[in-house]
């Protein structure tokens, strides 16, 4: 079945058990997908199901999957399909097996080609991007191969292996230490272990017009893939389930900008420390303020105006989850009388409003965002 059908078909399945949830009335949903109704995701040929450990809503699933399959002639592939729970749901364990008929499933475990993790990312998670590298330079030996069909190999072929990964996880430096060293083997020693490095590897990812090879550096590369999820959530792009999940779970009240970047999971921690490199280009134009946070969104040209000023929602009596448009009136700034001395430099240089929506525009490399423009802010400088 072609991954277009497949999605088709789904939504069969998704209708089915959204209509079982919705006459049933027992089921729950997971802790953490309940304010978006989240039960079902599916990409490609795989189907991951959410909710709550417990026997009732367990057996929603069951139903809906029987039911399904009788309308359609497909039926889940036992051997294939898993079920993992959580430490709490142990005592559980034997009941909702039973009642799915699956196998037991631990994490990590693979899905789409990637380890599904609930901890950090490990140096041995990522085994199979060096083993994948090492067999396509196995696969050239005996090959003669000019040092610039060489260098075309590691442009078209080799960096290319680990792209995939570096899309969804920022990769561990040792990895890409690992990766580098590989690279810079096959391209001044081929297959064979005659030769030596001429050059640093900083000037062999140089851009040709600057001396370099046009090689990309992987660390510059992997936070830039990484900053298209920052940049969807910079502009709240809500059309994303991940996104209006990040939102209702991760931000809540708060911004990018003013979230912690020392809790949450490993990987949204790392996600986080990649806005400070974005945010000088990153400019917030001012429209009719029902987009902006006004205490936690950097229109203001000191920042976020909750970390300069703290006092400032109990001081002018407009609360932290205000929006912009709280302070505007008309196209006009409109800010209550403020008295305390620190929060009165809030008026003192507001910005231009303009006419229409908000916008976040971004100013830095290309003029439109991009991989390849957040990977031009990221590479590293050369000396002149």
């Amino acid at each position: 079945m072609s991954p277009f059908l497949f999605v088709l078909v789904m939504e069969v399945l998704s209708l089915i058990t959204q209509q079982i949830i919705d006459q049933d009335g027992g089921f729950s949903y997971h802790w953490r997908c309940g304010d978006i109704r989240l039960f079902q995701l599916g990409f490609a040929d795989d189907l991951l199901l959410f909710s709550k450990a417990e026997t009732a809503s367990v057996l929603v699933f069951k139903r809906a999957l029987t039911m399904f399959a009788d309308l359609s002639g497909l039926h889940a592939n036992i051997q294939k399909s898993h079920l993992i729970l959580s430490r709490a749901a142990l005592p559980l364990r034997d009941a909702l097996l039973a009642t799915l008929d699956f196998q037991e499933g631990h994490l990590p475990l693979r899905y789409l080609g990637l380890p599904l993790l609930a901890s950090r990312l490990t140096i041995a998670d990522c085994q199979p991007i060096l083993r994948k590298i090492d067999d396509r330079i196995k696969g050239w030996e005996g090959i003669m191969l000019s040092f610039a069909g060489r260098v075309q190999l590691i442009k078209s072929v080799l960096s290319a292996l680990q792209v995939y990964w570096a899309m969804a996880f920022i990769l561990p430096k040792h990895i890409i230490k690992e990766i580098e060293k590989r690279l810079r083997r096959f391209l001044w020693k081929g297959s064979t272990d005659v030769g030596y490095a001429k050059v640093s590897w900083q000037q062999v990812c140089r851009p040709t017009c600057e001396g370099g090879l046009g090689i990309r550096d992987l660390h510059a590369l992997n936070k830039g893939l990484m900053s298209r999820h920052l940049w969807r959530i910079i502009v709240a792009d809500r059309s994303s389930i991940w996104v209006d999940w990040i939102f209702r779970y991760r931000l809540r009240d708060a911004s990018i900008w003013t979230i912690s970047a020392h809790t949450g999971t490993w990987g949204w921690r790392k996600l986080v420390r990649l806005r400070d490199s974005l945010r000088p280009s990153i400019l917030y134009r001012v429209g009719d303020g029902t987009t902006f946070s006004l205490w936690h969104d950097p229109w203001h040209e000191r920042g976020p105006l909750i970390l300069r000023f703290p006092s400032g929602p109990r001081h002018t009596a407009i609360p932290a989850p205000a929006l912009l448009c709280a302070v505007i009136s008309e196209g006009e700034w409109n800010w209550p009388p403020i008295l305390d001395m620190e929060s009165m430099d809030i008026t003192h240089s507001l910005p231009t409003i303009h006419e229409g929506r908000d916008r976040i525009i971004w100013t830095g490399p290309g003029g439109c965002f991009s991989s390849a423009a957040a990977y031009a802010i990221y590479a590293p400088p050369f000396p002149k």
